[in-house]
């Protein structure tokens, strides 16, 4: 059964947030994650909350689905994160049931492979599925 891992939020720009989120909110900041991928550049925030984590995502590319996300939206939370032990088999056990997925699984932020599943088999829920690889444990071939 998949075991919540965090919530994405949508923002312009992460360092505008940390206030909200440390004083207001009084999470901590747990980390920040930047990815540069042919020019465009993802940043990253994570904070830690009682229940899991809070991903901030920012990124300097206007045509990016986050940025397209805000600008029909405005900055707010974008998906949701479940963590599983196998992400192959929970992809093939969701697709079974109906579940499309935006693309293949991919290797993505924190060590893990991920999937989002399509909000429009997911009742409306943007839903990213995570497995995190061991510490010593290669990306598969099959990412």
């Amino acid at each position: 059964m998949p075991e919540f891992d965090h919530i994405g939020y949508a923002v312009k720009n992460v360092d505008g947030k940390k206030e909200l989120m440390v004083d207001l909110m009084g999470f901590k900041f747990a980390e920040r994650k930047e990815y540069d991928r042919g020019g465009v550049v993802s940043r990253l925030d994570f904070y830690e909350t009682p229940g899991g984590l809070m991903e901030l995502v920012e990124v300097n590319d206007p045509e990016a689905p986050i940025n397209k996300f805000i600008e029909s939206r405005g900055e707010g939370v974008h998906h949701i994160c479940l963590r599983v032990d196998d992400l192959r088999a929970t992809m093939a056990e969701w697709e079974a049931k109906g579940v499309k997925f935006m693309g293949p699984a991919k290797y993505g932020s924190r060590n893990g492979l991920i999937a989002f599943a399509d909000p429009s088999t997911t009742g409306g829920l943007l839903t990213e599925l995570i497995q995190y690889l061991k510490e010593d444990e290669e990306i598969p071939d099959w990412v």
